[in-house]
């Protein structure tokens, strides 16, 4: 009998020992379970907090770009997938360092961030809008996938080789193409420099300018902030050329699309 109850009680110690170790087990794993959720929970809520407050800092600076675009910075925040903004046009449109296409690229930077514009500057040099569009380079730009293009589409290199009635049916050649395969990009149009007391140069500009306000373009008039081009003062920002603006030249045009694309200074 003694050795029935020995075995007895040797029994129930091992089940009360095997079901001690189960529901130990299981509360480890529950409060492993339960730190894993709250370190995930936290996890999630400071990326939904970082991108919160990268919304308020773009809504910030913003305030002068079109919904448009604000919504596609809205999107690339919490896709993590920047604007493609892609910027081409002549030799004004300089891809050098000190160029005004890549004066705006560092201010974005600073600004937004540099993950939320991805910039590319393709400088297409001596072209006109005729050869643009014989060459294709619409397809170039398709390929770069852009949300936003801002394009100065060779009006000063067409200045007495093309006429305006040609260079805006070029234009609208291109843009077309571009929009056929990109229906949700972003045109942005500017001229390139003012030159010196020019005299059909301005009215070829002024005809860019009605051109894309008729089509819904966006217009950059960016020779507001130059001086009148018929004063001699305008030399100080242009090469002696006329074919592209000099290093001031560059900083002044830079400076007006900083002004637009960060509306808040800092």
């Amino acid at each position: 009998m003694k050795k029935v109850a020995t075995i007895f009680v040797i029994v129930i110690s091992i089940v009360l020992m095997i079901v001690g170790h189960i529901y130990w087990n299981e509360k480890i794993h529950q409060s492993v379970q339960q730190a894993l959720a709250q370190n995930g929970s936290h996890a999630v809520n400071k990326e939904s907090k970082q991108q919160d407050d990268r919304k308020k800092q773009f809504i910030e600076y913003a305030g002068n770009l079109p919904e448009a675009i604000q919504q596609k910075m809205e999107n690339a925040i919490f896709s993590n997938q920047p604007v493609r903004l892609v910027i081409f046009g002549s030799e004004a449109t300089s891809s050098d360092p000190k160029g005004w296409p890549n004066l705006l690229k560092h201010s974005l930077d600073d600004t937004y961030g540099s993950d939320l514009f991805s910039v590319t500057v393709k400088e297409y040099k001596d072209m006109t809008t005729t050869e643009a569009v014989q060459e294709d380079i619409a397809q170039e730009i398709i390929a770069l996938k852009p949300d936003v293009i801002l394009f100065e589409p060779f009006i000063l290199n067409n200045n007495g080789a093309v006429p305006i009635e040609q260079t805006l049916e070029d234009i609208t050649t291109m843009l077309t193409e571009i929009q056929s395969a990109l229906p949700d990009v972003v045109v942005m149009l500017q001229p390139a420099h003012p030159i010196y007391n020019a005299r059909y140069y301005p009215m070829e500009v002024d005809e860019l300018k009605r051109y894309a306000k008729e089509k819904g373009y966006i217009y950059l008039d960016h020779w507001t902030s130059w001086p009148d081009y018929k004063s001699a003062e305008i030399k100080n920002y242009i090469a002696e050329d006329d074919s592209t603006p000099n290093e001031d030249g560059h900083r002044l045009w830079a400076d007006f699309l900083k002004d637009y694309f960060i509306a808040k200074k800092q």
